[in-house]
């Protein structure tokens, strides 16, 4: 007999309309919470078609992962990135951002799909 429990957070983000430097380090807190609490997560992303990011939002993302890069790439158990179209698909589905992350990182086009992943990366994760 016995009893194993997992818990893992699942995270969505939807970056829409104008994408303030403010929002974007408010996104980055909430995953860095996650981390100094030790708790397993996935990410779900996705942008819709005409979202604007604020001009340094690149640079605030990159240091972020600079200095939190060993600790994300422990806690966080998957990266979904749901895509608006066939062409940010296949821009986002590449060898070089798998290895970025380097975390288990998938790219589709369905929320739907995103999700089942997650799903699958879990029963993976609880088998013996």
């Amino acid at each position: 007999m016995g009893l194993t429990i997992k818990q893992a957070a699942v995270v969505r983000a939807v970056f829409h309309d104008a994408v303030s430097a403010d929002e974007i380090r408010d996104w980055l807190q909430r995953v860095e919470a996650l981390i100094v609490a030790a708790t397993p997560f996935y990410f779900i992303a996705s942008t819709v078609p005409g979202a604007s990011f604020s001009d340094d939002y690149r640079a605030i993302q990159a240091l972020w992962y600079k200095q939190h890069k060993p600790a994300f790439r422990v806690y966080c158990k998957g990266l979904v990135r749901i895509a608006s179209s066939a062409a940010e698909q296949q821009r986002l589905d590449t060898p070089a951002l798998h290895a970025a992350w380097g975390v288990p990182y998938y790219v589709t086009t369905d929320d739907a799909d995103g999700m089942r992943w997650v799903g699958q990366q879990l029963e993976q994760a609880d088998a013996y």
